[in-house]
């Protein structure tokens, strides 16, 4: 008996170190900003316009799996909502909204953790689907160049703690690495040398977006 109940006391003891983190569902709320690039490329050229830093807010819920005390998985769903302003344009319009789908998988390793609180680091992978409207974008789509919406996909990377097992705070980056393009053939008729039409590629850009970001851990 004598040697059940120090076997039991010794498990309470190290499972309570290992609940630092548990598996389990989430929800978050992030804030941040991010820049972009605009392309336009014609019969070989390529317009580039920078994009300023834009503020972005957005909402996330998912599912972390934790293997060891130290090393886990989430996958989650997340959507994000901003303006962005392009650089050196002063003429109107020379801003677009951007709505980002996107569906992330990150790694989590914790390099501390106690029985309530823990403080690790995540990369992973994200991709998504950008939906761009309004100012310059409605411009070209109204002069017959496809909107430049689509998947993208980028790379996560941050630090990340738990607070009371339950309250999660975290700086995240975004590293874009595929734009969302469309090519349009547009009708340029009556030009010498140049076809009746040619093609425009129209491509958008988030390089990098960064943030704080609250989740609340069930």
């Amino acid at each position: 008996m004598k040697k059940l109940m120090v076997s039991g006391a010794l498990a309470l003891a190290f499972s309570g170190v290992a609940m630092a983190e548990e598996s389990g569902a989430f929800v978050g709320v992030d804030l941040g900003l991010s820049n972009g690039k605009m392309t336009r490329e014609t019969m070989g050229s390529e317009q580039i316009q920078d994009v300023n830093f834009g503020f972005r807010y957005g909402l996330m819920g998912g599912y972390k799996w934790f293997f060891t005390e130290s090393f886990g998985l989430r996958a989650y769903l997340q959507v994000n909502n901003g303006s962005l302003k392009l650089k050196d344009m002063p003429a109107t319009p020379n801003t677009y909204n951007t709505l980002n789908v996107m569906a992330n998988v990150d790694a989590l390793w914790n390099f501390y953790t106690s029985n309530e609180n823990a403080v690790g680091l995540f990369a992973g992978l994200s991709l998504g689907y950008a939906i761009h409207n309004g100012g310059i974008v409605k411009q070209y789509v109204d002069s017959g160049i496809k909107d430049p919406s689509g998947f993208d996909m980028g790379i996560n990377f941050g630090v990340r703690s738990i607070l009371a097992k339950h309250h999660g705070i975290e700086i995240f980056s975004r590293f874009g690495v595929v734009g969302a393009s469309a090519t349009s053939a547009t009708s340029v008729p009556g030009v010498p040398g140049v076809p009746g039409t040619i093609d425009v590629k129209m491509t958008t850009m988030q390089p990098y977006a960064f943030g704080v970001r609250y989740t609340f851990n069930f």
